[in-house]
């Protein structure tokens, strides 16, 4: 689509001027988050608080439309507080047809988005987010090329960390409860996934044929489903069909990595937090016991606390990143044993910092032997901890954004 022909809101002379106002002139930086229903959007917003920054939020639909009265809050909000820059996640609240995306261009108003979710199901081939005022930042440096190739300028690597306005206490010396895993099994939302994209039986007797030939992996996902389905498949489906495809391997792949891990701990006496759908995923009462779900704000960070081991297993859609529970774990003062991922390398010591498991097998073993010594467990926690408060809270990763956005866009 050229240029002229991107949809655009009609800016009057007088609003461009007024908008034309020198960015990161002042001490605190001001920053318009546009929030919707992330995690990420909330500790954003309370580590640029704690910094004393300027913060303005506009609530936004998580999916679908944006309806009237947002856009008139979000065009007032812009007006009054004129803010620095703007931050969504995952595009929230970016029309699929750019409009605010060239609005923020037209008003020379930078802004980011914050990828923390497969971006190519999400920007579906489009180029129209991109713009010279537009930063895109990915919490898994295997989507950088993807994003490049959508027309942003400007890519950063942003990997997530911890809120410790929710997550920060020391580990306690004695643990009272089991071995856990909290999170969601991911069934309904496969199941959902599939009852669409057997409307197309072709493409689900491909994908199911990916799946029974082990090539929906982390590695195929850094380059897309063109890994995992054939050519000739391939050439029959729209952008709608493909983000459905992928959505498939990312939810079932992740599914049955979370099930089948989940089962082989069962005897060593696992317990799960999550969705019902945990309860009866295993034939005969063979699978771990079930919890329950577990508020994410109020109750977590106690549980990671005291527990034993908290398990860790990482969403097949990251090739090489780790996810929130990495950080947020330890900040608790809990002890993790997480899925081995290439990006803890970049961001802890793995000899000191870390406790991984690299299969199922070693994952078994792994429990077992760090069940038996409780002081490791202690010091790799406290020193997983100390890290983490030193380089991986949110108000380093906004630090560091703030950096490259005056490099960028200051005076």
């Amino acid at each position: 689509m050229a240029d002229q022909d991107l949809f655009r809101l009609n800016i009057s002379p007088r609003m461009r001027e007024y908008m034309s106002y020198d960015k990161f002139a002042g001490g605190a930086p001001r920053i318009l988050v546009l929030e919707g229903q992330y995690w990420l959007d909330a500790a954003c917003i309370n580590a640029a608080r704690q910094m004393q920054w300027e913060v303005r939020a506009v609530p936004v639909a998580f999916q679908g439309v944006l309806p009237r009265d947002s856009v008139a809050a979000l065009l007032k909000a812009l007006m009054t507080f004129r803010p620095d820059f703007v931050l969504t996640v995952n595009l929230g609240a970016m029309d699929e047809n750019g409009l605010f995306a060239r609005l923020f261009e037209d008003l020379q108003v930078p802004y980011v988005t914050w990828f923390v979710d497969n971006p190519r199901t999400i920007i579906m081939g489009r180029t129209l987010y991109a713009s010279s005022y537009s930063v895109a930042a990915t919490w898994d440096e295997a989507y950088i090329p993807y994003l490049r190739s959508a027309g942003f300028p400007m890519v950063e690597w942003l990997p997530l960390a911890a809120d410790t306005s929710v997550f920060n206490a020391e580990p306690l010396e004695t643990c009272d409860l089991p071995p856990t895993f909290v999170g969601n099994s991911m069934f309904e939302p496969a199941q959902d996934h599939w009852r669409l994209i057997r409307k197309r039986p072709d493409i689900a007797e491909a994908i199911d044929l990916a799946f029974s030939e082990s090539r929906v992996t982390r590695d195929n996902f850094r380059q897309g489903i063109e890994t995992m389905l054939p050519p000739e498949i391939l050439a029959r489906m729209d952008e709608d069909e493909r983000r459905l495809a992928e959505m498939v391997f990312f939810m079932e792949g992740t599914h049955r990595l979370r099930r089948d891990l989940m089962g082989r701990l069962a005897p060593e006496g696992i317990h799960v937090a999550g969705d019902e759908a945990w309860a009866h995923l295993y034939p005969n009462n063979t699978g771990p016991a079930f919890e329950g779900p577990i508020n994410y704000r109020q109750a977590l960070p106690t549980l990671y606390r005291r527990c034993e081991i908290n398990l860790n297993s990482t969403s097949i859609q990251m090739p090489t990143a780790v996810n929130q529970r990495v950080f947020d774990c330890p900040a608790a003062g809990g002890f993790l044993l997480t899925d081995d991922q290439p990006a803890l390398r970049n961001l802890f010591d793995v000899e000191t910092d870390v406790a991984c498991y690299h299969s199922l097998d070693d994952c078994v073993q792994s429990l077992r032997w760090y069940r038996r010594h409780p002081r490791v467990r202690r010091e790799i926690a406290r020193r997983a901890r100390e890290r983490i408060l030193a380089e991986h809270t949110y108000t380093h990763r906004l630090t560091k954004l703030l950096a490259i956005l005056r490099n960028r866009f200051a005076g």
